[in-house]
């Protein structure tokens, strides 16, 4: 972007009316524009090269920006062609060879028939930026990275190698034919880092942690980086582990939010509904009466809640499954209608993805139980806590998957004895659900969700 955009004080809607200009003379006039505005600043550390000291070095911010042109025409028998294209330029022959491509896609791409987002409708009110971040980025990650220094040197059980810390400050418009035009804003924070542990003999262990914050509060570094230190301190004890045919394993909140988001996520969507690909049916029991999973995109500490969806639609709570049982399904506004449902708020698009319309959770939400994480693992005999899997992608579709264990610990009459690493626990998250043996009531926020810890019975452990 040129800096005379890029330093204008509304440069996203000077570029939604660059576009929008463009849009105006192709003679097309069912449109809408999605734009992504953004600004991130980066905190770097690393071991200096006494290795005695963490050094910490602030990076110059990045601007970048993106958005999404859809075209539209009607066709008959209830039909509607869509051209999608998207793209990172102010140029306006970009522009117009983005349109003329759209256009030519329309001759080619039809589907169903539906209606865009009209202006009018009521929204919530959320606080979705950290007003101090927001206006002053650097100052911000200056105080963070004295702190992160002093909590890295009084780490004991292993060292720090690398470190990334980033604020990222997110502006996102959608207009369109309608004269619908909507702003939202966002602060969140990204963080990676490497734990490094060696013994006497050289060996060397890794733990490499990374995610998303979306408040300031969230950031208590003083207490993960310890459990990070020793989480990789631990791995250099890990054994293989030997096959078991029917274990029970303890997940946390981190790989119970990607188990649910991949299998559930997708399975209650109007889309999968309507595809027929659902493995959910409202009114069928499908859990046990202690899981309830909801949908929430209002909630101002978790990552995804906003005041409006991808598509303009308010977003909302959802409750999916409740006491066990499939309650509703989350939609956009195309499925809504083609079901004759009302949108829930769930789409989502980025333009660095091509900018199709995909319908997701916003927010993950699991209820917590009534007994302790200590008590989950005190009532276990022989099992495992899986801290870690090197890779967990369940078919959203089966619920099937099979994932190599990087960080566990066995746990035997009730304690955690021996670090694992290695082994593949298969199963499907289908039938997961169904065979809980406990929910915690302690729950974490991670990215996009809040959920507590769940043992899951009848688990298959394969020895490498």
């Amino acid at each position: 972007m040129s800096e005379k955009l890029k330093n204008r004080k509304n440069s996203i809607e000077s570029l939604a009316d660059l576009v929008k200009s463009q849009v105006s003379k192709s003679g097309i006039e069912k449109w809408d524009i999605y734009i992504h505005n953004g600004q991130i600043n980066s905190l770097y550390l690393r071991k200096s090269k006494r290795d005695i000291k963490v050094e910490t070095e602030l990076k110059d911010s990045r601007h970048y920006f993106s958005y999404v042109l859809r075209l539209f025409q009607d066709k008959p028998d209830n039909k509607m062609a869509c051209g999608i294209v998207s793209l990172n330029s102010i140029s306006i022959n970009e522009i117009q060879k983005a349109i003329k491509k759209a256009k030519s896609i329309l001759k080619i791409n039809t589907g169903p028939k539906y209606e865009l987002v009209s202006p009018g409708m009521k929204y919530p009110s959320l606080k979705t930026i950290d007003k101090d971040v927001w206006e002053d980025p650097e100052g911000f990650l200056v105080k963070k990275g004295k702190e992160l220094k002093q909590q890295l040197r009084e780490i004991i059980p292993a060292s720090t190698t690398f470190g990334k810390f980033r604020v990222y400050r997110k502006e996102k418009m959608l207009l369109n034919y309608l004269d619908f035009s909507k702003i939202k804003k966002s602060t969140n924070f990204y963080y990676e880092f490497s734990f490094k542990s060696v013994d006497e003999k050289g060996r060397m262990a890794e733990y490499w942690p990374a995610g998303w914050f979306k408040t300031v509060d969230q950031l208590k570094f003083d207490e993960l980086i310890p459990e990070w230190a020793t989480l990789a301190k631990d791995a250099l004890r890990a054994k293989k582990p030997s096959s078991n045919k029917s274990i029970d394993i303890i997940l946390p909140p981190r790989l119970v939010r990607i188990a649910f988001l991949e299998t559930i996520g997708y399975s209650a969507t109007g889309r999968a509904l309507y595809e027929k690909t659902s493995h959910l049916k409202e009114g069928d029991q499908i859990a046990v009466d202690d899981l309830t999973v909801i949908d929430d995109g209002l909630k101002e500490d978790l990552l995804y809640s906003s005041e409006w969806d991808s598509e303009g639609n308010p977003k909302q709570s959802t409750t999916i499954i409740e006491n066990g049982i499939m309650k509703n399904f989350i939609f956009d506004q195309k499925f809504a209608q083609l079901i004759g449902r009302t949108s829930t708020g769930n789409a989502q698009r980025n333009p660095s993805r091509g900018g199709n319309i995909n319908i997701e959770l916003n927010n993950l939400i699991v209820n917590p139980g009534s007994i302790s994480l200590k008590e989950l693992v005190g009532n276990s005999k022989n099992a495992m806590y899986v801290n870690k899997f090197s890779w967990l992608h369940p078919n959203p579709i089966t619920g099937e998957f099979g994932a190599t264990i990087d960080n566990a610990y066995l746990i035997e009459n009730g304690k955690l004895t021996q670090p694992i690493k290695g082994g593949i626990i298969s199963g499907n998250v289908y039938d997961m659900i169904q065979n809980i043996a406990g929910i915690s009531k302690e729950t974490r926020i991670v990215m996009n969700s809040k959920v507590p810890f769940i043992k899951f019975r009848n688990m298959h452990l394969i020895a490498n």
